[in-house]
């Protein structure tokens, strides 16, 4: 079947129309159905937590498949998301060993949860090989200037994650002191990831 070039034209548009529109409405939250996420977060120690940590002489290691790059540990996963960031879990693969003066805090098994205005990460944490413990270890800001949305990808950059609690007591009984004495941010985390099913969302016809 042969189009003339005003029919190629209109529907040309037509689809780059319908693309947009909808592109718009993942953004908007309009779509409900949840992204799926592929890529890497990388973990970067913040100024003030690298110095306390040094000051003690604690290293920050990777646990493969996570890799290590000075005081940031980057660690691959997948998981899902909410267009809206009402919702959204992705875990991460490998972790991260803190190590110093014969003692040492592995955080493993970890996942990044997106709630309304909130995210948290959950991880194993086992000080000194003792019995891995299911710790709330960290929470972070979540809104729509803080993550950027484009019709492939999410990304976010720099977003500082606080220690909670129970993640301070961990750090505590290993290498007697809080490495975020004043309440400032352990990591500022810079993830990006790849949306594997870009038009998974939109209404069928």
């Amino acid at each position: 079947m042969k189009f003339s070039g005003s029919k190629k034209r209109l529907v040309v548009l037509s689809i780059t129309g319908a693309v947009v529109l909808g592109l718009g409405a993942v953004q908007a939250g309009a779509i409900a159905a949840n992204l799926n996420l592929r890529g890497k977060g990388t973990f970067c120690l913040s100024p003030e937590a690298a110095r306390n940590l040094a000051s003690k002489s604690v290293t920050l290691e990777a646990i493969a498949p996570a890799t290590v790059d000075g005081t940031c540990v980057t660690m691959p996963g997948a998981g899902t998301l909410a267009p809206d960031l009402t919702g959204g879990e992705v875990p991460l693969e490998g972790g991260m060993r803190f190590q110093g003066a014969g003692h040492r805090l592995d955080i493993t098994r970890m996942s990044g949860h997106v709630r309304i205005n909130e995210g948290y990460n959950i991880a194993d944490v086992t000080v000194d090989g003792e019995p891995a413990a299911d710790l709330d270890i960290a929470h972070w800001p979540v809104s729509m200037s803080r993550v950027s949305i484009t019709p492939t990808t999410v990304s976010m950059k720099d977003n500082p994650l606080t220690l909670t609690d129970a993640a301070k007591g961990a750090f505590t009984k290993a290498f007697g002191a809080d490495p975020t004495p004043d309440g400032e941010a352990l990591f500022l985390f810079t993830g990006k990831a790849e949306i594997t099913n870009p038009f998974g969302g939109l209404p069928k016809p």
